[in-house]
């Protein structure tokens, strides 16, 4: 039981009559008198007012929580007694990698009446993790104290998955067609693709090869093929969660944004039908899921990324590109998430993905590192800051080498701050299949 404002203010009211009696008989007679009835009205208070079971509380919340998302939780409270109550309701998320946001609130219920409240969580990093108790507090009756209480609700666990809210965005966006809006482009490309769709009449900008002559001289007027992408393609996704992933962009770790943008690329493969698989590895292959079709082939992806984790040790490039040409055979798109910051590392990755790009078409897609560019720019007050200045522009220097051999092999390079990266990776996913690349 907590003393209310009111309570606290009642009792500094009852040494009135001492300070205006004096010390004599008829000053602490009177303060005894108060003290005595407000006693009796705190009792009768505490009897009036109803028991923590009078109010029933309960989670409502997704199961599989969005890394890096804000993901609601709502708390529903019923008062089950028959007067209104002024309630507060404090909630126990995850205290590791977890982001709450006004997890306190407050809330008036008349008799009988159920609210709820709504906060959001951010989690920090993928796996599992539980919430604990539902704690609140209720003023009592006459507002003299507050009462205490937590409820041992059950409905606990909770998976933290790559950021499966923006597949659900992207979904409500291309059925309400505002693609455009997220950045995305128009993946049909007039005049190209592989698989033969219809006609159509001429435009200025077709390729003369795209003319069907036999139709033009039909109709007697030009008419051009046109095709669409094709389909049942290969999509296989690489994820490098070796040392240089493990640096952190904001609250997520370069790996998880590689996660997210790795699983919402999936999506789009799977809707365009692709055949969709994925590999993750770092000094050995950790997991590797075949490229096939369907969103069942998306949920295993998912529940398959949502516990991997970063591990501070060297990526085997070798090992890996070895692995994906033995035990993916047909010619397939390859997004490999990885960093090139290491100068090292870059060289094996230059050495090693030269075999990938012989029989697939290879994607290196890397994020920028905002605070080495801004390094770089800076004008340096100190000899130590004309240290860091250097270092970092020796650094920028070595990626845009790498950067510009990978694309002399014919790699593909998505080099992007984090914030763009999975609009661009799909970007130049729909690019490549719609130029018949793949």
């Amino acid at each position: 039981m907590i003393p209310s404002r009111r309570l606290i203010i009642l009792v500094l009211a009852g040494t009135i009559p001492l300070l205006a009696g004096g010390p004599g008989s008829t000053g602490i007679m009177i303060a005894l008198i108060y003290n005595g009835i407000l006693a009796a009205a705190l009792f009768f208070d505490f009897f009036i007012t109803a028991r923590p079971a009078g109010f029933t509380l309960d989670r409502d919340f997704e199961y599989k929580m969005s890394l890096g998302a804000e993901n609601p939780v709502r708390v529903n409270v019923k008062n089950r007694t028959s007067h209104p109550y002024r309630v507060i309701v404090k909630d126990e998320p995850p205290a590791i990698n977890f982001t709450a946001c006004d997890r306190v609130r407050e809330l008036r219920l008349a008799a009988g009446e159920e609210g709820s409240v709504v906060y959001r969580v951010i989690p920090a990093k993928r796996g599992d993790y539980s919430f604990g108790c539902l704690n609140f507090r209720y003023f009592s009756r006459m507002g003299l104290f507050i009462r205490q209480a937590k409820s041992g609700y059950e409905n606990r666990e909770i998976k933290v998955y790559p950021n499966i809210i923006d597949i659900r965005r992207h979904a409500l966006k291309a059925q309400k067609g505002f693609l455009r809006e997220a950045g995305l482009r128009p993946a049909v490309i007039r005049g190209l693709g592989t698989d033969f769709e219809g006609l159509r009449d001429y435009v200025p900008d077709d390729e003369y090869r795209r003319v069907n002559w036999t139709a033009s001289a039909r109709r007697g007027k030009l008419v051009s093929n046109e095709f669409q992408d094709e389909k049942s393609q290969n999509l296989l996704l690489v994820l490098d969660s070796g040392r240089m992933m493990t640096t952190h962009v904001d609250r997520l770790s370069k790996f998880d944004l590689a996660v997210n943008a790795a699983l919402l690329l999936g999506y789009v493969g799977v809707t365009r039908d692709d055949k969709v698989g994925l590999a993750v590895f770092d000094s050995r292959m950790k997991l590797f899921l075949p490229p096939k079709k369907g969103k069942g082939q998306l949920q295993r992806i998912t529940s398959s990324l949502y516990n991997i984790q970063p591990e501070v040790v060297e990526p085997d490039f070798r090992g890996a590109c070895h692995y994906i040409m033995e035990n993916n055979r047909k010619r397939s798109l390859v997004c490999l998430f990885t960093d090139l910051i290491d100068t090292e590392a870059s060289k094996q990755l230059i050495s090693y993905v030269s075999v990938l790009a012989r029989k697939h078409l290879v994607v290196c897609i890397t994020l920028i590192d905002s605070d080495l560019v801004q390094t770089s720019r800076n004008l340096p007050a100190s000899s130590r800051e004309m240290y860091e200045k250097a270092v970092a522009e020796e650094v920028l220097r070595e990626r845009d080498k790498a950067m510009a051999i990978l694309r002399s092999m014919g790699v593909a390079v998505v080099n992007v701050p984090p914030e763009e990266l999975s609009v661009a990776t799909i970007n130049q996913y729909l690019e490549l299949k719609a130029r018949g690349r793949i």
